[in-house]
């Protein structure tokens, strides 16, 4: 088999790649540090109030854009989410400019820039899977959580340099970098859905997205991703907490505390993804799916694990490195498998309803601090194993769908 290189893809799929990072570095470069910004400026309470708030009318513009999307086209709202981008990131900059300092107006158009996301991204997915075949997925979304995650990494350095003492000179830059894309979007990108005038839909976004629950096979793989995501969401709240108040010792002859250790974690976590990804995504894809997969959640499973529970250091490090292959093994397997099994005819809302399976992971992620306040570490160790393994076996459900299927086809071309 021929290996894949980006001059392959489909011009759309290059101009999203591209897009999409640069879309990312825009949220990774803000999202991370109005946290801090809005705490400082109304208070904590109302601050988690308002990211609440954020994240609710993302999901639900997300839901509303997958049905839509679906019906009308991608590219129209594309380029209506893009163009509230541009007016939310100007309008942040005026309202940290020298000649405007607004709290107000800063909450409105972060709350904007939110929904423009939410908007954005099952509707980016739906254009990829329009117009790929399941052999280029493979490298896409290989591809993909490279670019995410150079995006996360540029993003934090970038914001960390100037978010506190120069944000009217960030969020001009993000601006332009989104006006850019704007501009990219209206005279390069073209539609990629279907004409679907032959295609019975459900007359409204309820019975649209009923129909999606009432999805085996997308259930099975929505449970999956939820316990899978669920143990990443543990990463920064019960892990960091509990590093930060049981671990103490030494690395190279230099005293670390906690903290350290969970800045170590999280560096070799990124670090190790912008520079392996690519090549170590070359090296497994001659390897069968069920086995990348298995191999992978194994991994990952056990880097958390043993993050739960072990203050040796050495130790820890290395599960850092383990549950990193293990999410470069299984995370573009996972988006493969969910391109497989959603319909032409709903791709965008099927989408959609794959991003709430984060928000969930991200609610479990929280009540994992609760909890992990009452429990001790090894039990919270056992229920990071019984999480991963969970997700093994609901993955490894639609790897046996999916070959039965294929099996019987063959027996029906056969005969």
């Amino acid at each position: 088999m021929k290996a894949m290189k980006f001059t392959d893809l489909h011009p759309n799929i290059k101009i999203r790649i591209v897009t999409d990072f640069f879309t990312d570095l825009t949220q990774k470069t803000i999202l991370p540090f109005m946290a801090i910004y809005l705490s400082l400026q109304i208070g904590a309470e109302w601050a988690g109030l308002l990211l609440t708030v954020n994240i609710i009318a993302s999901m639900l513009a997300g839901l509303g854009a997958g049905y839509w999307s679906d019906r009308i086209g991608r590219k129209k709202l594309m380029i209506l989410a893009q163009s509230l981008q541009v007016f939310s990131l100007f309008w942040l900059a005026a309202a940290n400019s020298p000649w405007m300092n607004s709290v107000t107006l800063t909450c409105l158009m972060f709350l904007l820039s939110s929904i423009s996301s939410g908007i954005t991204a099952p509707i980016a997915g739906a254009m990829i899977v329009d117009v790929s075949s399941e052999q280029e997925r493979h490298y896409i979304y290989g591809l993909q959580y490279w670019t995410t995650n150079a995006a996360i990494t540029f993003g934090a350095l970038l914001g960390g340099l100037l978010f506190e003492s120069f944000r009217f000179l960030l969020f001009s830059l993000v601006c332009m970098e989104s006006i850019a894309t704007l501009l990219i979007l209206i005279f390069f990108i073209h539609e990629t859905m279907e004409n679907r005038h032959d295609t019975v839909l459900p007359q409204n976004a309820l019975n649209t997205y009923k129909s999606i629950v009432y999805d085996k096979r997308f259930m099975v793989f929505f449970t999956a991703t939820v316990l899978a995501v669920s143990l990443e969401f543990q990463l920064d709240k019960y892990i960091a907490v509990r590093l930060k108040n049981e671990f103490a010792g030494e690395l190279l002859g230099f005293h670390i505390s906690g903290l350290h250790m969970f800045s170590f974690v999280m560096i070799i976590n990124t670090v190790l993804v912008v520079l392996i990804a690519i090549p170590f995504g070359k090296c497994i894809s001659r390897l069968s799916s069920r086995t990348i997969i298995t191999t992978g959640m194994m991994l990952y499973t056990a880097g958390f694990v043993v993050l739960a529970f072990s203050n040796w250091a050495w130790l820890l490090i290395t599960s850092a490195v383990l549950l990193t292959i293990g999410e470069l093994m299984y995370a573009p397997v996972r988006q493969v498998l969910l391109a497989g099994i959603i319909p032409d005819s709903n791709r965008a809302a099927y989408l959609a309803a794959d991003g709430l399976s984060y928000n969930i992971a991200a609610l479990l992620g929280s009540i994992g601090l609760t909890v992990g306040a009452l429990l001790p570490s090894y039990v919270m160790a056992g229920l990071y194993l019984t999480t991963g393994l969970g997700a093994l076996y609901f993955f490894r459900i639609l790897l046996r769908a999916k070959a039965s299927r294929q099996q019987n086809h063959s027996y029906a071309d056969a005969s």
